[in-house]
């Protein structure tokens, strides 16, 4: 089903210019939402208007269950992919957003559901934030309240994320699993973009985010300890990033064909060689990945043999995205030499982005766990 009919039945002013004309501003405003001091801003606005971050949304609740639903993952496949293709930023915010619905899906208590649904019904983006600081994020119990102290480091979209879900341990409870909390994290003052010091994926503001006295409600807390890293909506939502990861490398390969032309090299052997190989590794992960999020989607939760083989399957697919993405990043260097590290050009920006947002935490261990989750009838089940 495709995210269009998806949006049919939203108002007329959501709807205004359909995902295509979407996707043309974000990908024209692309160069620009790193400079500009509203970063996304325009890019999170025009999300809003067109319907794409209440699509998100339970069908119950006016959404098309996007975040959520196992008949929408060749939607979310598409409109990652296609936001990949467009700004790889754009593409982190929103994936955030989508993890972040599900989670309140998943845990979220009735009041607070309600509170974030008609939040994003309003425009409003959402986020989750898991990477503590020098000061790992906690809470210390105030009666009904919690009190928080701490702060979170790469919490993308600083100045654009209204709640974000964050990773929270209880002060002196010691090691074990976290915790969720949803916060509202739209106080500037307490925002560092100036933290995000990375030379890609500039436009995602992932800065510092200072939560020091800080109070929620008891029932901003999302389910319980552990929660968050429960299969298979932890590891098996990988996934998306790796849509995304897809869409920035077809965008690369697409950059790297109009130059070629341009300088009238597309009838050179080795050169295409070189393009062939990229686009035969596109389409690769494209089969890999839709395959692994319709499988992970589609899984029954409760089927302790079906989960594992379903994460398993995302994994591998995430570990060969990485790879493949790095071999269109060489081939793409090495066919336009100086060119593809011109300041200022799309190809050097994606390039950066790509190659950045690609490095996820853990890899190994993910890989890893992937094939520590394989039994010997592993080959039977793709």
């Amino acid at each position: 089903m495709s995210l269009a009919l998806d949006l049919s039945d939203a108002p007329p002013d959501r709807r205004e210019g359909g995902l295509a004309d979407l996707m043309t501003m974000i990908a024209a405003r692309a160069a620009e939402a790193e400079i500009d001091p509203g970063g996304l801003g325009p890019e999170i606005t025009a999300m809003a208007r067109a319907g794409l971050l209440s699509a998100c949304l339970p069908r119950p609740t006016g959404g098309s269950g996007l975040a959520q639903d196992a008949d929408q993952a060749e939607a979310l496949f598409d409109a990652l992919r296609r936001l990949g293709r467009a700004n790889l930023s754009a593409a982190r915010l929103f994936e955030g957003h989508v993890n972040a619905i599900r989670l309140v899906g998943l845990y979220g208590g009735a009041a607070i559901q309600t509170q974030v649904y008609d939040a994003v019904r309003s425009g409003a983006l959402l986020g989750v934030w898991g990477a503590d600081g020098a000061r790992p994020l906690t809470y210390v119990r105030a009666g009904g309240r919690w009190i928080l102290h701490g702060e979170k480091l790469f919490a993308s979209g600083l100045g654009q994320v209204r709640y974000a879900v964050a990773t929270v341990r209880e002060k002196g409870a010691g090691p074990g699993p976290a915790e969720l909390v949803l916060v509202d994290v739209s106080d500037p003052a307490r925002q560092e973009p100036e933290q995000w010091t990375a030379s890609g994926m500039r436009a995602t503001a992932s800065g510092r985010f200072r939560f020091d006295g800080l109070e929620v409600g008891a029932e901003h807390r999302l389910g319980s300890p552990g929660d968050y890293q429960r299969e298979p909506h932890f590891e098996g939502g990988v996934w998306r990033y790796c849509a995304a990861h897809l869409g920035g490398a077809e965008a690369l390969v697409d950059l790297w064909r109009g130059a070629l032309s341009s300088r009238g090299r597309l009838d050179e052997p080795l050169q295409l060689t070189r393009l062939g190989r990229a686009a035969a590794l596109c389409r690769a992960m494209s089969a890999c990945i839709h395959a692994a999020a319709v499988r992970v989607e589609t899984c029954d939760p409760d089927d302790q043999h079906a989960v594992p083989l379903a994460v398993a399957d995302v994994l591998l697919a995430r570990q060969f995205t990485e790879e493949a993405c790095v071999e269109v990043l060489v081939l793409a260097e090495k066919s336009l030499g100086t060119m593809a590290h011109g300041i200022g050009s799309p190809i050097e920006r994606v390039r950066r982005d790509l190659s950045l947002f690609i490095r996820q935490a853990a890899p190994d261990a993910k890989l890893i766990r992937a094939v520590q989750s394989l039994d010997a009838r592993w080959s039977d089940a793709w």
